[in-house]
């Protein structure tokens, strides 16, 4: 029953997405808003291994094979929670190493530069989190799902 559990799960997955998509345009403010373009890089990450472990599952239930050795898998999960820390670093870097330069105060369109390019990196810093940290909560959803099926009930 592994593949069919994993199966719902991504469908549930996809519909969410798509929900997200229609009312807010999630993906569209994200590739706007993300220069450093971290999180579709995470997004590529989670989408191989969620593959990787419908394959999995789908051998698992179908083919009857042993437990193959799922330590690359949960490595994946901690890989995009990094690069999505990785990501807010970028993002602080770009913050505190372009903003402060040159600055006039007494100039009010010159603040308010500062302020978009504050607001920008800060974007940055918090989408590639964002990315990291759920795109890793649903990799390990999905592990643990695929493992729990070698238990006996």
């Amino acid at each position: 029953m592994a593949f069919w559990k994993w199966w719902t799960s991504i469908v549930l997955l996809g519909l969410f997405g798509t929900f997200l998509q229609y009312q807010y345009s999630v993906f569209n403010f994200v590739y706007e808003n993300d220069a450093s373009r971290i999180t579709f890089l995470i997004g590529f990450i989670f989408l191989l291994t969620t593959l990787k472990i419908g394959i999995e599952s789908w051998r698992k239930q179908f083919t009857y094979e042993d437990h193959r050795n799922t330590d690359f898998l949960w490595f994946s999960s901690d890989v995009v929670m990094s690069i999505g820390m990785v990501g807010t670093l970028i993002g602080f870097l770009l913050v505190l190493t372009t903003t402060f330069t040159n600055v006039d105060t007494t100039s009010a369109s010159a603040m308010k530069a500062v302020i978009g390019t504050l607001a920008s990196g800060m974007g940055i810093a918090l989408m590639t989190t964002l990315a990291g940290l759920v795109s890793s909560i649903i990799i390990k959803f999905q592990l643990v799902m695929l493992e729990s099926s070698d238990e006996k009930v």
